[in-house]
């Protein structure tokens, strides 16, 4: 039989090593420090489950094809979808960077992967998505958002 107090140090344990990856994750060295700050709003809010934080990430002209949508409402939208499907289970997103493809004043351009896990009361369960993207982001009213992203198709095996 499985002591239920046996669970507690496991369970810390566990959030521990979670929350340490998270700060890991949010901190690559190579990133312009424009589009670090845009992936770590990005990523915070997506962890939190926050529409709203989301929707000032990104333009209010997204173009994309991710989860086979193409409008910022339509990825919002989708994302909602997704959220609530997991009302018990913590989302954690991870943004890796493969290339650096733009880096100006006005643009940044990269091939990136995200990849989502799920965890319950800390306890990493399940990666839900993964997928190689060609992400664009600009500056918009003193803001960095992003702009596009498109599947990279030609990188999925």
């Amino acid at each position: 039989m499985i002591d239920p107090i046996g669970l507690i140090p496991t369970a810390i344990q566990g959030y521990n090593w979670i929350r340490m990856w998270h700060e890991k994750q949010t901190n690559p060295p190579h990133l312009p420090d424009n589009a670090l700050m845009l992936f770590k709003r990005f990523k915070e809010a997506y962890d939190t489950k926050n529409l709203i934080k989301l929707s000032f990430t990104i333009s209010d002209h997204y173009q994309g094809d991710l989860n086979g949508v193409s409008t910022k409402q339509e990825y919002l939208s989708s994302l909602k979808r997704v959220f609530d499907s997991l009302p018990l289970l913590s989302p954690c997103l991870s943004i890796n960077v493969y290339s650096i493809i733009e880096n100006r004043n006005d643009v940044v351009s990269a091939i990136i992967d995200t990849q989502s896990k799920t965890s319950f009361l800390g306890i990493p369960l399940t990666n839900y998505d993964s997928t190689p993207i060609r992400c664009e982001i600009r500056p918009e009213q003193g803001l960095w958002v992003i702009t596009k992203m498109f599947i990279e198709w030609r990188l999925i095996p």
